[in-house]
């Protein structure tokens, strides 16, 4: 395949990722797979404060959840002090991390930050992070651990000044945030996806999944193509499902391209399981999917 830059392309399918993923062995544990923290929530949400902190809290724990279905041996979510509350009814599966706020975004503390990042392999950052201070978490994560990091929704206002990303993290924009972090029209980006998606991996040293009916990802030298999904990824949270993803397959080790990759794909194939009619459906129902996506990459026949 090629595009209007005459920039060769690679179908991101079945057939490119099936039996790519490593093998977990039985006498694995959930330590030896990793642990995923998803940071994210603030105090700027619409709505009557209660209703807010409800809907944040439930948004930040489908993350949760995501991470484990896509493979992570446990997970933490890290929320601004005044929402932990609100997610002790809607956790199932994850450890709860209030962090200091200040303004009603996630303030950054040195020493929560090392408490927090102990034995973590993994971060998913940004989401309904508001001005919360992403820049200096993602700083000292870079700088002062080895955890592998999903950047997406507010997450990604610090990318431009973050410089380089050391080849450990994904960027998840759609058009718009792509269009905020770069500086460029929504049309130009459109039209030449793929030259620069490439260019921005490759300045900037990460994994770019730009977003869109067609997903565009590259790591700075190759470029895939996925073409999974359909209408009903177009509600809200279905991005944050596919950071969960992504953070989970990072989280035990999983290389940032291929956790792209296989995040882009098993979401819209998810998707397409699903027998939710696309009017109806909520990205809880992709949940239900996951699974079904998996045992097609690993070859299993459900009888």
């Amino acid at each position: 395949m090629e595009n209007d830059d005459k920039i060769a392309v690679l179908k991101n399918d079945l057939s490119s990722l099936q039996f790519a993923l490593p093998v977990r062995t039985e006498e694995g544990n959930k330590g030896d797979f990793g642990r995923c923290v998803v940071m994210g929530g603030s105090a700027n949400y619409v709505g009557a404060p209660q209703f807010a902190a409800e809907s944040a809290a439930e948004v930040i724990a489908l993350l949760g959840e995501a991470a484990m279905r896509s493979g992570a041996g446990t997970t933490v979510l890290a929320v601004p002090d005044f929402l932990a509350s609100a997610l002790y009814p809607v956790v199932h599966y994850s450890a709860i991390f209030p962090l200091p706020s200040s303004g009603g975004g996630i303030a950054f503390d040195r020493e929560t930050a090392l408490r927090l990042s102990h034995r973590a392999t993994s971060f998913a950052v940004g989401m309904g992070m508001a001005d919360g201070d992403a820049g200096s978490w993602v700083r000292f994560l870079l700088d002062e651990t080895d955890c592998r990091i999903v950047l997406d929704a507010d997450g990604l206002k610090c990318a431009s000044g973050t410089g380089g990303f050391k080849g450990r993290a994904v960027l998840t924009p759609h058009t718009g945030e792509f269009a905020a972090m770069t500086g460029l029209g929504a049309e130009e980006i459109k039209a030449h996806s793929a030259r620069l998606c490439r260019e921005y991996a490759a300045e900037h040293d990460c994994v770019l999944v730009l977003k869109g009916h067609e997903s565009v990802i590259s790591d700075g030298r190759e470029v895939w193509i996925n073409s999974t999904g359909n209408s009903r990824l177009s509600k809200g949270g279905s991005g944050d499902v596919l950071s969960g993803i992504i953070g989970g397959l990072l989280a035990w080790n999983v290389p940032p391209l291929l956790a792209a990759r296989t995040g882009a794909y098993v979401l819209g194939r998810s998707a397409e399981f699903s027998r939710v009619n696309a009017l109806a459906h909520l990205p809880d129902d992709i949940m239900h999917c996951i699974p079904l996506a998996f045992d097609e990459l690993q070859g299993v026949m459900r009888l």
